[in-house]
């Protein structure tokens, strides 16, 4: 049975099963994962990353914690984030305010995940969690 929310949203039924943040496109939002060496939550880490280059390279929009953690074989951990708005700002800002922190991005290409400093993984090989 369709239920309002449903029939709005355009779906049959509204799916509980979560999906790797960057593997389903999403009109207007981009994901990147960034580094995360497990120091302090990730939250207060995001929060200086994206407080981290001043002045703003975005002039608009916003970013947030996407809630999924992929652990690479190699063992270093990535934390998805999403942002929309001024889509090549938040790009820009993510990116230089992680290089100012020491810390890496990588993205998703296919089936994927590519880090900034070269290296690619599948994300079969990975482990991956949901908050």
């Amino acid at each position: 049975m369709n239920t309002p929310m449903a029939k709005i949203l355009g779906v049959d039924a509204l799916s509980a099963e979560r999906r790797i943040p960057g593997t389903v496109s999403v009109e207007g939002r981009e994901f990147r994962y960034v580094s995360d060496p497990g120091l302090e939550p990730f939250g207060d880490l995001f929060k200086k990353l994206v407080r981290q280059v001043v002045p703003p390279r975005m002039k608009q929009g916003g970013a947030l914690v996407e809630g999924c953690e992929i652990r690479l074989p190699d063992g270093r951990v990535f934390q998805a984030v999403s942002y929309k708005g001024d889509l090549d700002g938040w790009r820009r800002q993510l990116s230089e305010g992680a290089k100012a922190l020491s810390l890496n991005t990588a993205e998703l290409q296919g089936d994927s995940i590519v880090i900034d400093d070269g290296p690619s993984f599948e994300l079969g090989q990975c482990t991956v969690r949901f908050d």
